[in-house]
């Protein structure tokens, strides 16, 4: 299969068929994945950013529980990939926020709405338009050469074992490596895929 018949078919994918993918290493899967949720983590960043921690910094958490989610989703789970990222998300926006307060001695915010409820759009996959289908696999080509030009031959393999479920010092034997080293990695990686997805 070709590049572009790949990414077609990619784009066209279920988000459980992503995220198995994904998890398996496949970085266009991933990519596809984080574009289609970019908008709702960004949203749910703006939601629980008032009176609270920067937008920018929830973020931030909020796609580090989608890389998550990715690596702990498993094919036997029930119910949508969806709902279970939105959980994965939700629920570390929330302890980030909790966190914040408690270090700052202050309650939580009334206005502070935790349980709102996702809007189904923030969540739509691209649509049947085979204009859209081929806008959005140019996209996803592009930005899989970002990823590649950004993140270097150990960054690349240290986020294709975290995204496998490896833990920190399963990745540090894998890779011959430390631990310190490892987590130094993600952050970067944390850091470039922000540039990038954001």
């Amino acid at each position: 299969m070709n590049d572009t018949a790949k990414s077609t078919s990619l784009c066209d994918a279920s988000d459980e068929a992503l995220a198995l993918w994904a998890k398996g290493g496949d970085d266009g899967a991933l990519a596809i994945l984080i574009k289609r949720y970019g908008s709702f983590v960004h949203a749910r960043a703006r939601s629980y950013s008032r009176g609270g921690p920067d937008a920018d910094d929830l973020y931030q958490e909020g796609m580090i529980a989608l890389l998550k989610a990715v690596r702990n989703y498993r094919e036997d789970a029930p119910g949508r990939f969806k709902t279970f990222a939105a959980v994965c998300v939700n629920n570390k926006l929330i302890s980030t926020v909790t966190a914040h307060m408690r270090d700052k001695n202050a309650p939580m915010r009334s206005y502070l709405s935790l349980g709102e409820d996702v809007p189904e759009e923030a969540l739509a996959s691209p649509g049947d338009d085979p204009e859209q289908l081929l806008i959005a696999s140019e996209e996803t080509n592009a930005r899989n050469r970002q990823i590649a030009t950004l993140l270097s031959p150990f960054e690349r393999q240290v986020l294709r074992l975290y995204l496998s479920s490896y833990s920190y010092d399963e990745m540090s034997r894998e890779l011959g490596s430390s631990s310190k080293a490892v987590d130094n990695a993600l952050q970067r990686v944390r850091r470039k895929l922000r540039s990038v997805f954001q």
